[in-house]
């Protein structure tokens, strides 16, 4: 597909991207991340005050998986290394985490399916989810 961020949302962990490097006042050290749009939503986070510090890319425990609800999800995706756009924790102790997402990947099952399995993944770990539209 043409669709460029098809490699962000929900990629699988070591994934071949053009990575950006930069040094994050938040976090106090450099943060790499694999596409524009996760640059510059790095670049917002930087600026929210509700933010204490993000990590992107953040890995899926691969043995938290299988307690998971399966339905709707293929299952080869329970057997894949996957890693979440943006784990953030906030100001105020929560945990959030964004996935980046374009208007058009969302036409496609395996997109929707992939973030089903990161809203459920997280949900169940008690983190807010949502999507952001780049």
């Amino acid at each position: 597909g043409t669709d460029p961020l098809r490699r962000n949302s929900m990629e699988k962990a070591g994934a071949k991207t053009r990575d950006f490097t930069f040094y994050s006042p938040k976090n106090q050290a450099m943060v790499r991340v694999h596409s524009k749009f996760a640059r510059d939503y790095a670049k917002h986070l930087e600026e929210q005050s509700w933010v204490e510090a993000y990590e992107p890319g953040k890995a899926l425990e691969l043995e938290r998986l299988p307690h998971i609800n399966p339905v709707g999800i293929r299952k080869l995706y329970f057997q894949t290394p996957w890693c979440s756009d943006f784990y953030i924790r906030c100001a105020d102790g929560r945990t959030e985490v964004r996935e980046l997402v374009s208007s058009a990947s969302l036409q496609q099952l395996a997109m929707v399916e992939k973030l089903e399995l990161s809203r459920r993944y997280w949900t169940a770990m008690e983190v807010g989810w949502k999507v952001v539209l780049v």
